[in-house]
């Protein structure tokens, strides 16, 4: 044991010796206060410009939390809207009246003498002496 304390205790003052204490309050200078002063203002205002740029990208951020979903929304919505407003109008499109290029006189003169004439006919037991077919009558207008 009295071995340990002679190896302990010269190690203990050489490694106070070589580390010190450093420099006490007392023997820092005005000059030196206020270079110290200086720099932790200046690090005070970095980082509370720091602090305020990283609160306004959080805003940023939160912002866009709040948009970007109803943004979504709003696109799926109209785009459901249009898919289903398409089949109607496609059924719009079909049943559209569109210009015939028969006229309904020769449409209603094709029908009488295709269905009614014959029907009065049978039952009349009269004939025309001057029948024409109706693609002839059809041909002479043209």
């Amino acid at each position: 044991m009295p071995t340990i304390l002679r190896l302990i205790a010269p190690t203990t003052a050489m490694v106070l010796i070589f580390t010190g204490c450093g420099p006490s309050g007392r023997d820092l200078s005005d000059r030196q206060w206020l270079d110290m002063q200086r720099e932790l203002q200046a690090e005070r205002a970095e980082v509370g410009r720091q602090r305020d740029l990283l609160e306004s990208d959080r805003r940023e951020f939160e912002g866009r939390e709040r948009n970007d979903p109803m943004l979504a929304a709003s696109i799926s919505s109209a785009a459901l809207l249009l898919c289903c407003c398409l089949p109607m109008v496609l059924v719009a499109v079909l049943l559209w009246p569109r210009r015939s290029h028969t006229s309904d006189q020769d449409v209603h003169d094709l029908w009488i003498d295709e269905v009614v004439i014959p029907l009065v006919e049978e039952t009349s037991q009269t004939r025309r002496l001057a029948q024409t077919t109706a693609t002839q009558r059809l041909a002479t207008r043209e």
